[in-house]
């Protein structure tokens, strides 16, 4: 490889990292039904990145609620008031009363409001419903059905956030944000079960420790300005990488 071709080599891997990112991106939004005559004029419309943020008001109200939610599970599964003697979640109503949903909605301290807080629940797998009306919890994470592209908007919005922040704090000399990854580019998919499931565990039994203590720390309307974000994503993949790999993947689907 020349001089010229090594000078010139970051603007090829810039160029080419940003083409990989944006494909993947509409690739994304395409199998969720987005057209590409939505895509298009929003890169027409939001190319100087100006204009997208008053757009997507109602997608960040429905963002918050969801994100509110997520504290809600967790008093839900960890406040001795909504506990059984086994430790386990009791039912809640929405109904006034010591176990409601109003009742959780404000010992979470936060903004979603009970009316939003029980249609939530009434649509999430996370939670059931019992033979008198009552909510159930089921599990302590909450999920949404099809919410799968919202939670990759706050996701992506967060890394390149952490990515851009993390290269000032270098040239700074300040305190680094934690992203990090450990990736093998071949292995045998099928002989990786107990592996993730090793990778589940101990992912889960983390996020369970630390959930708690960054709950604790939540904003609580004072009259301090510092208030801000803090978050901790952890996630594995996989994904077939030969031509043959993914023909058999796809075959199986």
């Amino acid at each position: 490889m020349t001089r010229n071709a090594l000078a010139s080599l970051p603007d090829i891997v810039r160029g080419q990292g940003a083409s990989a990112l944006l494909a993947a991106i509409i690739a994304f939004l395409r199998s969720k039904d987005i057209s590409k005559e939505f895509i298009l004029d929003f890169v027409r419309q939001n190319y100087d990145h100006r204009g997208s943020y008053g757009s997507a008001r109602e997608y960040r109200k429905l963002l918050r609620a969801y994100e509110d939610m997520g504290a809600v599970m967790s008093t839900w599964f960890s406040e001795p008031r909504f506990l059984d003697n086994k430790s386990r979640p009791m039912p809640v109503t929405t109904k006034r009363g010591p176990l409601s949903v109003s009742g959780l909605v404000r010992m979470s301290h936060v903004k979603v409001s009970a009316t939003v807080a029980a249609e939530l629940m009434r649509r999430s797998p996370s939670v059931g419903v019992d033979s008198q009306g009552r909510f159930l919890a089921l599990k302590r994470v909450f999920v949404l059905p099809e919410f799968e592209l919202p939670r990759a908007a706050l996701i992506i919005e967060r890394y390149l956030d952490t990515l851009q922040k993390n290269s000032t704090a270098h040239n700074e000399n300040t305190t680094l944000l934690l992203e990090r990854n450990c990736h093998v580019p071949e292995i045998d998919l099928n002989r990786i079960a107990p592996i993730l499931r090793d990778i589940k565990g101990r992912g889960s039994a983390f996020m369970d420790s630390i959930d708690g203590d960054i709950e604790s720390h939540r904003h609580r309307r004072s009259k301090r300005k510092a208030v801000g974000e803090l978050g901790v994503l952890v996630f594995a993949w996989t994904r077939p990488t030969s031509r043959s790999q993914k023909a058999d993947a796809a075959s199986r689907i």
